[in-house]
């Protein structure tokens, strides 16, 4: 009878913790920490477009780049402080176009009256010209010098980088615009219209000028109503050192939120982190000193294992490793009590903030696998991956280490997969995937992934998808971050191609399938597909401005960036580009072709849906943020 009883409650702990992860996501890579998770199907298609199976929207005041944390009956996520000018930019700009439409107009007339009598205007007049004459001689040449480098250029960004960096060309502007200065004083003595239209383009220039910047070191953490979308309470966490908002590979707001069912923690990627009770009651907070002067391209994701919240900072002043450091400070995972706030131990090896660390298991115990290396100096050294203990009194020193021997590695640019067989490296120029023995950190395997590849490719005049085998492939690189590994098989994106490469772990075969480019709704119903167009999109938040300054991130879903983690749900794989297209794909399909993908689904309209995040998962539904609003996917029947 006691075995029987005993059986029972083993059984019902089973259940109620099985229950618990199907119906929880707690931080950034879901229950497990490894964007993979098993429970009850979602809905396969969806559409912000069509309002099919969207249970819920809420706008959001900012945009962000936080993941989804789902708790129970609450949801967690960050947005950028609210960007809030005194004046609209796109009425200010509309006012600054006309009025200089009725300068130029005046102007025109004005410089024909003065030049008939003012000789000594005539001759400031003249110099302008000629200076005028000079600077486009010179930029003609200097792009044709360049187009005869590589006709392929694009003339009108050639002809803004001459004149922007051409130091001639800088020093007749700069006398230009001396010239204009004096002439502008006889022609506001001259006429009363023109000094008016003037001085109304200093007022708009000044406002312009004044308008904020879209720098920021500020976000939001939000609690909202995980069954109706309704926002239940919001804390401000302050930063110290500003970065761009709603840039392409990261921002303030970019860590996910972690929580455990009964408390929240928050981390801003420009210096804090605080501890709330669910109901909004803080524990405790703290600050720190990023390495860089912003969070540029930090894409590791807090991490809670046992009672420890794994952050990524620099070393504390008086750590005897910052003797090695240079003029760079190097960074390291750091293991927070997430009771206290405080700093419990600091990893044995650095990490690169453009890394995103996994955890996992082996042989019973939980590790974490971090990378370093990278493009823009990166310090951390020795490049490469090592994997750290998250137990007992070594916890923070690592297992074993691996340096891939490249000159500038890239594959600490990834979701640092592994799992209790194998650990994964994308190296870059010619493109390779290294395997790893993860209880070793010895290299298995070398596949070659240009090489004898398969691709099924949209064929244009045949209007259908055409396989060819044995393949070489030119010319492709891998989008960062968009690494996931399913089924023996390892995924990535394909940058500014809108493909799709999978890659056999243990044979090397590799094969690259296209993606369409954008959905088009059809009389029948039924989405038509585009491919290999670049798709112009808005970076206007819910309030409707324009809250990006970097102009790449307005062209294309496969653009360089950042994007979100893809997150596999049961035998599905989900890709999400930056226009707001979330690619469902068969991570058990037997051959990667048009088969493979299940499903292309819409978050919002053509053109103005933005977004950068990861797909989050609980209890059969789908959770999921864009720019201006997130949202809750589920079966509507």
């Amino acid at each position: 009878m006691q075995s029987n009883k005993l059986f029972a409650f083993l059984l019902t702990l089973f259940a109620t913790s099985v229950a618990s992860a199907q119906s929880n996501w707690p931080m950034a890579g879901g229950p497990e920490g490894r964007w993979l998770v098993s429970g009850p199907q979602p809905p396969l298609n969806f559409s912000i477009r069509t309002n099919q199976n969207i249970l819920w929207k809420t706008t959001l005041p900012e945009g962000g780049q936080s993941g989804i944390t789902v708790c129970d009956d609450m949801v967690f996520l960050s947005i950028m402080k609210p960007w809030t000018p005194q004046h609209d930019p796109d009425k200010l700009k509309a006012q600054q176009d006309e009025i200089l439409k009725r300068k130029a107009v005046i102007l025109d007339v004005i410089d024909k009256e003065i030049l008939d009598f003012n000789s000594a205007y005539a001759a400031l007049h003249s110099t302008y010209k000629s200076h005028e004459a000079q600077i486009n001689d010179l930029i003609t040449k200097r792009i044709e010098m360049l187009l005869n480098e590589d006709p392929k250029q694009n003339v009108d960004k050639l002809r803004a980088r001459v004149r922007r960096f051409h130091p001639k060309v800088k020093e007749l502007e700069a006398e230009q615009r001396k010239l204009t200065n004096q002439m502008d004083r006889v022609r506001i003595a001259y006429s009363g219209d023109y000094a008016a239209t003037h001085k109304a383009k200093a007022d708009i220039e000044l406002k312009i000028r004044n308008l904020p910047s879209l720098k920021g070191a500020d976000i939001v953490g939000y609690c909202l109503d995980a069954n109706t979308g309704e926002t239940l309470w919001s804390v401000p966490l302050k930063g110290s050192v500003e970065g761009p908002y709603n840039y392409g590979f990261s921002d303030s707001s970019s860590p996910t939120p972690i929580s455990d069912g009964r408390h929240v923690w928050f981390v801003n990627a420009s210096g804090s982190m605080g501890c709330w009770t669910v109901d909004g009651q803080m524990v405790w907070f703290r600050e720190w000193a990023p390495s860089a002067k912003a969070p540029f391209n930090k894409q590791f994701e807090p991490i809670l294992t046992a009672d420890w919240i794994l952050n990524v900072e620099p070393l504390p002043n008086d750590d005897p490793r910052k003797k090695k450091e240079g003029e760079r400070k190097w960074n390291y995972l750091r293991a927070i009590n997430k009771k206290t706030g405080k700093t419990e131990w600091i990893a044995e090896d650095a990490i690169t903030h453009y890394n995103t660390p996994v955890v996992g298991n082996l042989n019973g115990q939980p590790y974490v696998l971090q990378g370093r290396g990278g493009p823009h100096q990166v310090p951390e050294r020795p490049n490469g991956l090592s994997l750290t203990r998250l137990f007992g009194k070594d916890a923070g020193k690592a297992l074993w280490h691996w340096d891939p021997q490249e000159e500038i590695p890239f594959g600490a640019l990834a979701n640092q997969h592994w799992d209790d067989q194998f650990a994964y490296w994308l190296k870059t120029g010619h493109l390779k995937l290294a395997v790893l023995d993860s209880k070793t950190g010895k290299q298995l395997h070398e596949h070659d992934l240009l090489s004898h590849a398969t691709t099924t490719l949209w064929n244009k005049e045949k209007e259908n998808y055409e396989t060819l085998h044995e393949q070489t492939i030119r010319g492709i690189v891998d989008l960062r971050h968009t690494n996931i590994v399913a089924e023996g098989y390892f995924y990535f994106l394909i940058r500014d191609k809108w493909q799709v490469a999978r890659v056999n772990v243990v044979t090397g075969r590799t094969e690259y399938l296209e993606l369409p480019s954008q959905i088009h709704p059809s009389a029948q119903g039924v989405n038509v597909w585009t491919f290999n167009e670049v798709q112009p999109n808005d970076t206007r938040n819910s309030r409707g401005f324009d809250v990006a300054q970097d102009p790449r991130i307005k062209l294309g879903g496969f653009t360089k960036s950042f994007l979100g983690a893809p997150t596999v749900v049961n035998d599905r794989i989900y890709f999400t580009s930056m226009t707001g297209l979330v690619y469902v794909l068969d991570a058990t399909a037997p051959t990667f072709n048009r088969s493979a993908i299940l499903a292309v689904n819409d978050l919002g309209p053509i053109g103005k849906t933005w977004t950068v995040n990861s797909i989050s998962y609980a209890n059969g539904r789908l959770f999921h943020r864009t720019m201006k609003e997130v949202v809750c996917i589920g079966e509507i029947k």
